[in-house]
């Protein structure tokens, strides 16, 4: 979903600050875009791998999950509100606070059935 900022020049990127809502306001209706092209697993396990990352008290850790880390960008202020402000744009409201559970992890997996969220 972040074809948006991997297709900017360099220039473009300089000026891209992901901490202005202008230029948040953007990426995130390129990523909604996307995200729309999506088939309903996907999209699923996409929000779901959101909502983990926001409850699970390890937005830090987690955090290379979200945002690109090919791409330099400005750090990202308020990690939560960044997490909860792109899950209301893909699926049209705030995340829900989820126990998940310790047998719960995220994977770097995508395969037929998309995100892959191992129980």
């Amino acid at each position: 979903m972040y074809y948006y900022l991997l297709a900017m020049s360099d220039d473009e990127l300089d000026e891209f600050h992901i901490n202005e809502e202008p230029c948040r306001a953007k990426l995130f209706d390129a990523m909604k875009a996307d995200f729309d092209s999506f088939g309903p697993v996907s999209k699923q396990r996409v929000l779901e791998a959101l909502e983990y990352i926001w409850s699970s008290g390890q937005i830090e850790k987690l955090w290379g999950w979200v945002v690109p880390q090919a791409v330099d960008l400005d750090e990202v202020e308020d990690k939560p509100a960044y997490l909860c402000a792109l899950h209301k744009k893909l699926s049209g409201r705030e995340p829900p606070h989820r126990d998940f559970g310790p047998d719960v992890e995220l994977v770097k997996s995508a395969g037929p059935q998309g995100v892959d969220i191992r129980e």
